[in-house]
């Protein structure tokens, strides 16, 4: 007899509950939230998936220097995002000094929160995909507070991959962010009591934190006695595991050294009045070696994100592909003419370019020529 009432209750306070919350939340923002997650997601998910095939054709590589054969490189790869996660590094353009960047970089940060709730699934197609040259197919499933994304392989590529992966086994994303603008924010204030150097210097520092917990179970996972092989070249497999690693310590000492100097000591006098040119090498540099999907920004996706990409090729084929630093130079000058810059630019006819004048010359060296020849 009181069921049927008591039914009626809950659906009556369920009903108020949610009116009440639709009456309280500021609609704009949570469209704005909405929009700048799906854009992030997408990204996430555009990078990891050239990532993957790489690695499943036996083509990634970032340790050349350390003799690792792009096999086994690959095969690396793979073991890590399948046991420790994959990290995906946001190198951010933004001059927080701008309203609109400003607001852009806050949007990221909130976004990125989000994407920690997001794993990753690789299975294997039923069906033949539907899609011509293309691989991968993806399924979303879940809400933001936890979200799944199925990729879905075709069996050869599936069998490819580690077998905790193949019996089903997801691994999470570990979005980090670095942000530095192109031109010094001495004395700009993100708001009353703090500085938009401070600003910046607090994002950088909170991401090198997440990359050293990243380090530390990367760490772990090698040592693993099952990772291991027999005790008489134990020693050996564990200084070969090491050495990168080792590497990364040094790089994470040198960033941190950027981020503190900014604010420690004047801007004229430090590292920070090159624009943090250092600090996002460097950053990208660590990135890298673990093994890190890189991801541009800036307020249009063309300009300044094409000048990063322009740069970061030309580091590529010094760091993986055996180019003399002496023809970095060379290499930007052919770059900056062609790919990647030709493309964007064709794509994003009428944008207007807000790179600062004053951006750093190794920048400067992968800008079009002046009489338009891009």
């Amino acid at each position: 007899m009181y069921l049927p009432i008591l039914q009626f209750f809950f659906s009556e306070v369920k009903i108020r509950v949610f009116l009440a919350l639709l009456e309280n939340t500021d609609t704009e923002i949570q469209l704005r939230q909405d929009m700048v997650f799906c854009q992030s997601l997408v990204a996430t998910v555009c990078a990891f998936s050239e990532q993957l095939l790489a690695a499943l054709h036996q083509m990634y590589d970032t340790n050349s220097e350390y003799e690792i054969e792009t096999q086994e490189a690959s095969r690396k790869w793979l073991e890590q995002i399948a046991n420790v996660g994959i990290l995906f590094n946001f190198q951010s353009l933004l001059s927080p000094n701008l309203m609109d960047e400003q607001a852009i970089l806050e949007d990221t940060l909130v976004a990125l929160a989000d994407l920690e709730k997001v794993t990753f699934y690789l299975q294997q197609s039923e069906e033949e995909l539907l899609v011509a040259n293309n691989p991968i197919m993806y399924k979303v499933e879940g809400n933001r507070q936890a979200l799944k994304v199925l990729f879905y392989l075709d069996s050869y590529n599936f069998e490819q991959l580690p077998q905790r992966l193949k019996n089903g086994g997801g691994f999470k994303v570990h979005p980090i962010l670095f942000t530095q603008a192109m031109e010094s924010m001495e004395g700009y204030y993100y708001t009353d009591n703090l500085s938009v150097e401070e600003f910046q210097a607090q994002i950088n520092a909170a991401s090198l934190e997440n990359i050293k917990r990243y380090c530390q179970k990367l760490r772990a996972f090698y040592l693993a006695k099952s990772n291991l092989p027999p005790i008489s070249s134990k020693a050996a497999a564990i200084d070969k595991c090491m050495r990168p690693l080792n590497a990364v310590d040094e790089l994470h000492r040198l960033l941190e050294s950027f981020i503190r100097s900014k604010r420690t000591a004047p801007c004229a006098y430090t590292a920070c009045s090159a624009s943090g040119v250092g600090l996002l090498s460097v950053s990208s540099e660590l990135c890298n070696r673990l093994g890190a999907c890189h991801i541009m920004m800036c307020n249009s996706g063309v300009h300044r994100c094409t000048l990063s990409v322009t740069l970061e090729q030309a580091i590529v084929l010094a760091r993986c592909h055996g180019l003399p630093p002496r023809y970095i130079m060379q290499a930007t000058d052919m770059m900056r003419k062609q790919g990647a810059r030709v493309q964007n630019s064709a794509k994003n006819l009428g944008v207007r370019d807000r790179t600062p004048q004053s951006a750093p010359r190794l920048y400067k060296l992968c800008q079009p020529p002046p009489d338009g020849d891009a």
